[in-house]
């Protein structure tokens, strides 16, 4: 992100970054360590776009969101800080995945990313600024805690709303930021509405199961 990132943060287009790791990874596995060091210094933006990709897939992968939520959920919770890199407790970052899965998620969720990296160009504005990159870490905060939850549709909306703020944020693009947030809004009621109607039939179901009713 402008700030928050080294100058130059981002040489070639995220898209043909993680393409170029899922093509070229020597090995059958690697760790969420892995992909950090493969990323170099670049930064937020390059990491919330990294963890929000997966939860982009069209089929819903029962304990995906967290692997990669969390990862997010931290990483928007430093930028909100104010640190000036991102880091990992280690414990995630030896969480480790198939490069096969790898090449997975980028094949199947990269059209969003060019779709974003398409229309975006330098606005810069407050929101670019270290005042709004830091405002926008606290709003992926809430959308990344909704990622986390494992429950079908919840995570792809909000994954893709921190996506396309992080890619904003990165080219000092307002209107991107600004279509993100807006998007986060209607992925937070959409998310929000299921995990709501889920609880209450939850609810419903042991009121009957223990006769409480």
């Amino acid at each position: 992100m402008s700030h928050a990132d080294a100058p130059a943060a981002h040489p070639v287009p995220v898209s043909e970054l993680v393409t170029g790791i899922a093509r070229d990874w020597p090995s059958d596995r690697l760790t969420l360590g892995d992909l950090m060091q493969a990323l170099g210094a670049r930064g937020y933006g390059v990491l919330i776009v990294l963890f929000a990709l997966p939860n982009l897939l069209p089929i819903y992968i029962p304990g995906l969101s967290p692997i990669f939520g969390v990862p997010l959920l931290i990483i928007c919770a430093q930028l909100a800080y104010g640190l000036p890199s991102p880091k990992l407790p280690t414990m995630l970052t030896r969480r480790s995945m198939r490069r096969s899965d790898l090449r997975l998620i980028a094949a199947k969720s990269l059209p969003w990313l060019q779709r974003v990296e398409r229309f975006v160009k330098p606005r810069p504005s407050w929101l670019t600024s270290r005042t709004g990159e830091r405002m926008m870490g606290a709003y992926g905060v809430v959308l990344a805690a909704i990622v986390c939850i494992p429950l079908p549709f919840t995570n792809g909306p909000p994954s893709l709303a921190c996506m396309i703020m992080a890619i904003g944020l990165m080219e000092e693009d307002t209107r991107t930021i600004l279509a993100g947030a807006l998007f986060g809004v209607f992925s937070m009621f959409v998310g929000l509405s299921i995990i709501g109607s889920v609880g209450w039939m939850l609810a419903a179901g042991f009121a009957w199961l223990f006769g409480l009713s």
